[in-house]
């Protein structure tokens, strides 16, 4: 592969070839908990630490929200609405990155289930902004009001032919170099259980490199191998 330093615009954030690259390296099979509800393995709060490494401004790292957040597909050519995230009284929530710049930054959703397809292709939210940008009708909503959530997510149930994410934003996290160092109880999750008991907190900081370095052409994409495999050829390269 041609070493540069030039970003391949194939694979910048936003693009299909970058979601695509760090879901494979950051997702989780879905599952639903001893408390019944589902979820979905997008392991959130992994992405947005990883996006906030990739993002970091000098000595400053963007801020990870959290609260809750659905994605609602209105109902179309016959089909019924249908939705994914978190409902109002899940105990469970969702989290995505505070960018200075960028805003609200979201990569870690996925969409395209087999049971209901979604018939927008989404590679993130950037800004408010759902890409990819096509023909297809979508919004973003984002509210602090927890009644405003519901009942934004009842608007999009009933919106004919449209798409919306929409976001319940309750409180925002600094991405400090404790948090960096000791990630885990932030994280909590059974996916960052296993990276702990198999990298330690280098992992993150791992992908975050291997992501930077994808995005130059500096390095190959590792959507082909295993997921185990890839993990510890992330962290070897950092660790060199």
């Amino acid at each position: 592969m041609s070493v540069t330093n030039q970003v391949d615009k194939t694979r910048m954030m936003g693009t299909a070839a970058f979601k695509k690259e760090i879901n494979h390296l950051l997702y989780s099979n879905s599952f639903t908990g001893s408390d019944g509800e589902f979820d979905a393995g997008w392991n959130c709060r992994d992405h947005a630490l990883v996006m906030a490494l990739m993002l970091k401004s000098g000595e400053t790292y963007p801020k990870i929200a959290s609260g809750k957040c659905m994605f609602v597909q209105g109902p179309f050519a016959g089909n019924p609405a249908f939705r994914i995230g978190q409902e109002d009284y899940f105990k469970s929530g969702h989290s995505w990155l505070i960018h200075a710049k960028f805003g609200l930054i979201d990569v870690s959703p996925y969409l395209q289930l087999k049971e209901h397809r979604f018939r927008v292709p989404f590679n993130g939210i950037f800004n408010r902004v759902w890409l990819p940008q096509g023909k297809e009708r979508v919004s973003v909503v984002i509210t602090n009001d927890p009644a405003g959530y519901v009942e934004e997510i009842e608007k999009a149930n009933h919106a004919m032919h449209h798409s919306t994410a929409v976001y319940l934003h309750e409180d925002d996290a600094e991405v400090s170099g404790k948090l960096i160092e000791s990630p885990f109880k932030f994280l909590n999750s059974r996916f960052s259980t296993e990276i702990k008991s198999r990298f330690g907190a280098d992992f993150y900081p791992a992908v975050a490199k291997h992501l930077h370095d994808y995005v130059l052409g500096k390095a190959d994409s590792l959507v082909s191998e295993g997921r185990v495999k890839a993990w510890g050829m992330v962290v070897d390269e950092f660790r060199k």
